[in-house]
């Protein structure tokens, strides 16, 4: 899989996401051996940098298509790390990593848990139906003085390149003009973390600028 970012198909995922390096830098800071989880792996360009943050300390669970993260789990074990997890799911319709993360929750409540990860990046396919339950679930599994970074905030299946009506015209045939336009993950996070009280916004650097790509949260101690 790794290999993949040197494919100039997989030119726009090749590379890691800054956001989500320094903020696991921050959480391991506090946490010398944070448990961490990645929800949607893309090529594991990002996926590989977290490993050599935690460089052996923690643990890290991928939760993806199992064929996706079976390919990420023999890179990254060619390269030596050990400390990881996957979680594969199907490609059946209503199969998603969803399913995945709600058996974590519940795991997690039996055992009377508050929490299971420092540190959530949620990178899913930012599309309503997928990545709301995904949130709710994932809002649970933070452990108090947590973060949640939702990724792609401004994306919108108009806006892409592969999924825009131009480029694929069935999509019209499962989204509404409205879903086509509203970039998801954004309205995903007005209704569950927007306005939540135990959660805060987290300055990641888009102060200053419209084009806010990326959204972080915190979740408060005590919450």
């Amino acid at each position: 899989m790794l290999e993949r970012r040197d494919d100039p198909r997989f030119v726009a995922i090749a590379k890691p996401c800054e956001h989500a390096l320094a903020l696991l830098r921050q959480v391991k800071d506090r946490t010398s051996a944070p448990k961490v989880a990645e929800v949607g792996i893309g090529i594991g360009a990002t996926s590989v940098e977290l490993c050599r943050i935690l460089d052996g300390d923690g643990e890290i669970s991928f939760f993806d298509f199992a064929e996706k993260v079976d390919d990420l789990a023999a890179d990254l074990t060619a390269h030596g790390f050990e400390n990881f997890r996957t979680y594969g799911n199907t490609r059946r319709t209503f199969d998603s990593y969803c399913w995945a993360l709600a058996k974590v929750l519940q795991d997690m409540r039996r055992a009377g848990e508050d929490g299971v990860f420092d540190f959530i990046y949620l990178d899913g396919c930012h599309m309503f139906h997928h990545d709301a339950p995904a949130t709710v679930i994932c809002k649970e599994l933070v452990k108090p003085d947590g973060i949640l970074l939702m990724d792609d905030y401004n994306w919108s299946i108009a806006i892409s390149p592969t999924t825009r009506p131009s480029a694929n015209p069935r999509i019209t045939r499962h989204f509404t003009d409205e879903q086509i336009e509203v970039p998801h993950v954004a309205l995903i996070c007005e209704l569950f973390l927007d306005h939540d009280p135990a959660f805060e916004r987290l300055d990641i650097g888009y102060a200053e600028t419209p084009h806010e790509h990326r959204r972080a949260f915190r979740k408060k101690p005590g919450a």
